[in-house]
């Protein structure tokens, strides 16, 4: 994990905010003990989890399936020490015929958001071959694209239009990779497509990940060549942390060219994600303890 940090500090040297950030990480973690507790209790609910789709979601109907994943990513989020912070008008269970769009920072930004409004994700086909949470994602409706191959994002397209049209909700990351959170790239509009042809509804989402002292935090942040493992060590690593959801206004995606929806949502997007960046850059020296001792844990 040293080595790990190290080569995240070297990545960051040219950018002062995220340097900042991930600084605080290497300063304090959480102890050894708390990490192991929260280690075991993690594994304990990936068995439950995997255990209930296994041998009782055959048995039950969308609704109550629904109620069920979001019951579990709520307890997941917990256990790691998250708060979830819903925001704005957003819809409850499953809303039909609705495709929500949100920017993409972590493997995590699924488990929070289906903690809200649990939904069919688009995933990478990377996600698919993870042990043990794959097979969860799969069995819990997730569509798999191969996003290198351009002909697989007809495959899931129709897939998309097919779900919609039997009211499931789609969630999208159009970013079509994770960031460091703090801003929003461009938005690949061709898995928006299926939205526009259905009449859905696109519900722009704003996520952001903050500390146990309200400052921005980049730890969850799931880049470049890191792995699930090292990813994992991070977020047990952060004493708390909190995710805000803002549910911005939804647009009707017929009205647009899908270019044009893509922008749309990006800019709405993009605006709530840096909002409240300067905070993150001016307030860890106002924050930081006379004695030094800075417990704030963002990478």
């Amino acid at each position: 994990m040293t080595g790990v940090l190290a080569g995240i500090s070297a990545r960051f040297a040219d950018k002062p905010l995220l340097a900042t950030l991930h600084s605080r990480l290497v300063t304090m973690k959480t102890p050894r003990l708390l990490r192991a507790w929260r280690s075991a209790r993690l594994f304990l609910h990936l068995l439950l989890g995997l255990t209930e789709v296994a041998l009782l979601f055959k048995r039950r109907d969308a609704a109550s399936r629904a109620r069920a994943i979001a019951r579990w990513s709520r307890r997941l989020c917990q256990i790691l020490g998250i708060e979830v912070e819903a925001r704005g008008d957003h819809p409850e269970l499953v809303p039909t015929n609705t495709v929500l769009v949100a920017n993409h920072v972590s493997w995590l930004d699924i488990f929070v958001m289906n903690a809200v409004c649990p939904s069919r994700f688009v995933a990478k086909s990377e996600v698919r071959r993870w042990p043990l949470i794959g097979w969860l994602c799969h069995r819990t409706g997730t569509l798999f694209v191969a996003r290198e191959r351009r002909h697989d994002t007809v495959r899931v397209n129709r897939q998309i239009a097919h779900a919609l049209s039997s009211g499931d909700c789609i969630a999208v990351f159009p970013e079509g990779s994770t960031t460091h959170g703090l801003d929003v790239a461009s938005f690949n509009a061709s898995l928006l497509q299926p939205a526009i042809e259905a009449g859905a509804q696109l519900q722009p989402i704003a996520l952001r990940y903050y500390d146990q002292h309200g400052l921005r935090s980049t730890a969850a942040a799931y880049v470049g060549e890191m792995s699930l493992i090292e990813s994992m060590g991070l977020l047990l690593a952060e004493p708390r942390m909190r995710v805000t959801l803002d549910y911005l206004p939804a647009l009707a995606a017929q009205e647009y060219g899908r270019r044009e929806l893509a922008q749309l949502a990006q800019q709405r997007i993009a605006e709530r994600v840096r909002s409240d960046i300067e905070l993150a850059v001016a307030a860890p020296e106002a924050s930081q303890p006379a004695n030094g001792d800075d417990i704030s844990p963002s990478r």
